[in-house]
């Protein structure tokens, strides 16, 4: 199980937050240019156009936090080890 610390729990969700309320503020300027914008309005062609756009800006963020996750679980998985063998260890096992 992961232990959650509460504090960075927190930034993380303040974080989150203020990301969707900024994104509910600015909404109308950050769906497409003017020219887009009276596309959409006029006929349902240029919302494809638009969703690809969207797609193609998302999939960055999506690549690098699947790279993330991975170096993370792959992190959490390996053990730390404590201290180095002797010299004793090593020499014996070169003698075999």
């Amino acid at each position: 199980m992961i232990d959650v610390n509460p504090k960075q729990f927190f930034k993380l969700v303040a974080c989150s937050f203020q990301v969707v309320l900024l994104q509910l503020v600015f909404s109308s300027s950050l769906l497409a240019c003017p020219t887009c914008k009276d596309g959409l309005h006029a006929d349902g062609s240029a919302a494809a156009y638009a969703m690809s756009i969207l797609f193609m800006m998302g999939m960055p963020f999506v690549i690098l936090s699947c790279w993330v996750t991975t170096i993370v679980r792959l992190r959490q998985n390996v053990p730390e080890v404590d201290e180095f063998p002797s010299d004793d260890l090593a020499d014996e096992e070169a003698s075999r």
